[in-house]
């Protein structure tokens, strides 16, 4: 019974030994992963968000109207994006030259701020959209509220 047991004992080991070799090894891959991909630069990040606004535009197929009101929304949207870009090369940066252990706190103080800017910036987008918004027909409207949804995600506000 000693031998049995002995051997189950001998065997657990083993696997588990295996595991944490495998987690660890997974571990360097998905870090090395994330090292081999390229950054946008704020440049790229704003273009990006310009060119989901100029295809949202025509697909929407606007009338002369409500491409008035269009102007101010993309003026809105591309300062927005800008602001956004702007924020995350900077903590881009920021997190390649921190070294040493992360302080908590201070993450908690950078996660209000970063709370605080998102919710100004989508107020700004709510209060650009408004106009637009309800220049639109029906099927417009719910296109229109789609690709806003996922603008606010692209955009980092939906957290």
């Amino acid at each position: 019974m000693r031998k049995k047991v002995a051997c189950f004992v001998k065997i657990v080991v083993f696997v588990i030994a295996a595991l944490v070799a495998g987690a660890v090894l997974t571990g360097s891959v998905i870090a090395r992963d994330r090292s081999d991909r390229v950054e946008l630069s704020a440049n790229q990040i704003v273009a990006e968000l310009d060119a989901r606004i100029a295809g949202i535009k025509a697909d929407l197929h606007l009338t002369p109207e409500q491409e008035e009101k269009w102007s101010g929304f993309e003026s809105a949207v591309h300062e927005i994006s800008k602001e956004r870009a702007d924020r995350q090369v900077a903590r881009r940066a920021e997190r390649s030259d921190q070294k040493g252990s992360v302080d908590f706190i201070e993450q908690m103080r950078q996660a209000a701020v970063s709370m605080s800017e998102r919710s100004v910036a989508e107020k700004q987008l709510a209060d650009a959209a408004q106009p637009v918004y309800a220049s639109l027909d029906d099927q417009q409207k719910r296109r229109f509220a789609d690709e806003l949804i996922q603008m606010i995600r692209a955009l980092g506000l939906a957290q």
